[in-house]
């Protein structure tokens, strides 16, 4: 789990992402302004911060500059609605890793804070959860393994295996029933999905494991290792 600051004074947008980014495994953390940002830096000890340039307190170029100075392994994204000519070259030159325009799509956001927040993090010894087919069993990074029923982890696979997206089609496919209905096979596979969300959530922190992608399926928050 990535754990980063918002610094945006629009309070509906840092609302707003804060909530998403939570909901999408992030631990987040959000200030108006960069006054007390050293202080909750400390405290958050964040991969990353994601930052607007136009700040009423302190431009964000600043902000950038005096971060990358005290601690240069942190994370920048810019997610900005300020396009002055060389905005963007100098914060990269402040030491941004990359630069977002408003509005910007949160599901973007999301991915970009986690590609910045791997590209700087330490490698770790295994991050990876580990799938033991045979033994219907998943074991987190650092924890007991948890058991699972053979849908269940019929399902984790499916949902390893599928990268960003396990469409509904392919739900139905593997998981569906020709007996019943459509809408009874949602039904089952809906509360399928659940009953494995609340197996993983507790080792995860209360972060997300399995995120709904809307009209499409649903996509795995986690690395899963199958092992046969």
């Amino acid at each position: 789990m990535f754990n980063i600051i918002i610094v945006d004074e629009n309070t509906a947008l840092r609302e707003g992402l804060e909530s998403y980014l939570s909901q999408d495994g992030f631990r987040v953390a959000s200030l108006e302004d960069g006054e007390r940002l050293a202080s909750v830096i400390h405290a958050n000890q964040p991969d990353a911060i994601l930052v607007d340039l136009n700040l009423a307190k302190e431009d964000g170029i600043d902000i950038i500059k005096r971060v990358k100075r005290a601690y240069p392994r942190l994370g920048v994204v810019v997610l900005t609605a300020r396009l002055r000519s060389n905005d963007r070259k100098q914060a990269y030159e402040a030491g941004a890793d990359v630069f977002l325009t408003k509005p910007a799509d949160a599901d973007e956001v999301s991915t970009v804070l986690k590609s910045v927040c791997r590209r700087i993090a330490p490698p770790a010894q295994d991050e990876d959860w580990v799938l033991d087919l045979r033994g219907h069993r998943v074991t987190p990074p650092s924890g007991q393994a948890i058991d699972l029923t053979g849908r269940e982890c019929l399902l984790l696979q499916e949902l390893a295996v599928s990268a960003q997206l396990l469409t509904y089609y392919r739900l139905f496919e593997v998981l569906g029933d020709a007996d019943v209905s459509e809408q009874v096979n949602k039904i089952r596979i809906e509360q399928l999905i659940s009953r494995l969300r609340q197996k993983l959530t507790p080792a995860l922190g209360g972060g997300a494991s399995i995120k709904v992608l809307r009209s499409s399926g649903y996509r795995l928050c986690i690395t899963v290792r199958v092992q046969t």
